[in-house]
């Protein structure tokens, strides 16, 4: 297969899945209502609200999302005229072409490291890269996340330690923040590592540049205490420790009714300290509690987490994005009726052996990045800063690991896929 044929079946898949949204059924999930929700109330309002202001009140929805991808959507509101149809044609447009380019990107950064390609190998990567397609078409931010890694990436590997360089990291991890709050932890990585990495040519202006993230942090945090009187960067944190980190872990150590008991009583008591400052405070302080008490069982599920986001075949984003029945929530059922017999029940039907099949791509894929670290001849140097990315995010998925978490890192993970699978040219000159 040449080039050319490549980008021809590349484009065609995604215009396939830009089609289905913008001609056929839109589809749109909870994140993505809380998303547009933001982006008019900002419009409207001037507030970053991810819901609706005609309900009841909640302090939480005014910080639960940063402002970059509701500003993006803001954005091509404005450049759609109000006209509906045309606003979601153009950010699902915007989208396709960020995946087209973070995938030419990383093919850009193979031919970097004089590979030949074999484009046959790289779109059968990339045709079972489902959730590459599910996302580039989704009113979700994940692809913009996935630039930023891109640029990031690229910066790190093929550009000199300048000035300039770290500017650039330093901005890209503040927009990367902007996006998701997963890149909070970012700001004390970004210096230590460069602490680490450059300790005898250290430069305080480069350290200096470091540490903007973290500054930008602190700035956002003094916002919200102002908007919400709790100093906090977004919500999600506290949402996601208490319904998702806590509930999960004592959904397996009581079963879900108990567990459903200690949550509610949890928020329960949260409200009744009054403010929203407290509320927040005892909540984050009552879920770290109950961590901590079952840290074992925590970590044991934070690796199944990880597991999960590495083979997860995405049966949520497919049911999702092509409408089909999707009734049971798999946290309950497992819990409930056992791994095995929630096993029959999604993978013994038309969509289970779509599954199946991706589940196995997944695996294979995951071989191939063990590969890449521990068989292939590059310098440790390089592979370890290929992967840190990966790791950074795979290590704060938690215990709920989902395609979702592993999409942003679709093409790093083409990326080594290629440094994997493909000959050196001058290795192909030799045998000639």
């Amino acid at each position: 297969m040449n080039r050319k044929t490549f980008w021809l079946i590349l484009i065609a898949l995604h215009l396939v899945f830009f089609s289905k949204q913008v001609f056929f059924h839109n589809s749109l999930i909870q994140d993505s209502d809380e998303y547009l929700f933001a982006a008019e109330n900002l419009k409207n309002h001037g507030t970053l609200y991810a819901w609706n202001l005609n309900y009841t009140y909640n302090p939480d929805w005014l910080t639960k999302r940063p402002f970059l991808y509701p500003l993006i959507l803001l954005i091509f509101k404005y450049l759609s005229f109000g006209n509906q149809g045309l606003f979601f044609a153009m950010v699902y447009l915007a989208q396709n072409l960020l995946s087209l380019f973070n995938i030419r990107l990383a093919l850009k950064m193979a031919e970097k490291k004089s590979l030949k390609i074999n484009y046959l190998y790289a779109v059968f990567f990339l045709i079972f890269s489902v959730s590459q397609l599910v996302y580039a078409n989704l009113i979700m931010s994940e692809i913009w996340l996935q630039t930023c890694f891109m640029a990031m990436l690229y910066l790190m590997l093929f550009r000199n330690n300048d000035l300039k360089k770290f500017i650039y990291l330093s901005l890209l991890i503040i927009a990367a923040m902007s996006i998701k709050p997963v890149m909070v932890a970012a700001v004390m990585a970004f210096p230590l590592i460069y602490l680490i990495t450059e300790f005898k040519r250290f430069k305080f202006q480069y350290m200096a540049i470091t540490l903007m993230p973290l500054i930008y942090f602190i700035a956002v945090g003094f916002i919200n205490e102002k908007r919400t009187g709790y100093r906090h960067y977004s919500s999600i944190s506290n949402i996601n420790l208490l319904h998702y980190n806590t509930y999960v872990m004592l959904m397996y150590k009581y079963g879900t009714v108990k567990a459903d008991s200690i949550i509610d009583g949890i928020k329960s008591r949260a409200t009744l300290t009054g403010s929203y400052p407290a509320k927040q405070a005892y909540i984050a302080k009552q879920s770290s509690k109950q961590i901590k008490e079952h840290i074992g069982l925590y970590m044991t599920l934070h690796l199944r987490g990880i597991a999960f986001a590495l083979i997860d075949p995405g049966r949520f984003d497919l049911t999702q994005f092509f409408n089909l029945p999707h009734k049971d929530n798999l946290l309950y059922e497992t819990n409930k009726k056992g791994v095995f017999e929630l096993a029959k029940r999604i993978f013994l039907n038309p969509l289970g052996l779509v599954l199946m099949v991706l589940m196995a791509f997944n695996a294979f894929r995951l071989i191939t990045a063990i590969r890449f670290l521990f068989k292939s001849k590059y310098s440790w140097w390089f592979k370890l800063t290929v992967v840190l990315i990966p790791f950074y995010i795979l290590a704060l998925t938690g215990p709920i690991g989902t395609s979702r978490f592993f999409m942003p890192l679709v093409p790093i993970a083409f990326f080594i896929f290629l440094l994997t699978v493909s000959k050196k040219e001058t290795d192909l000159e030799s045998l000639a």
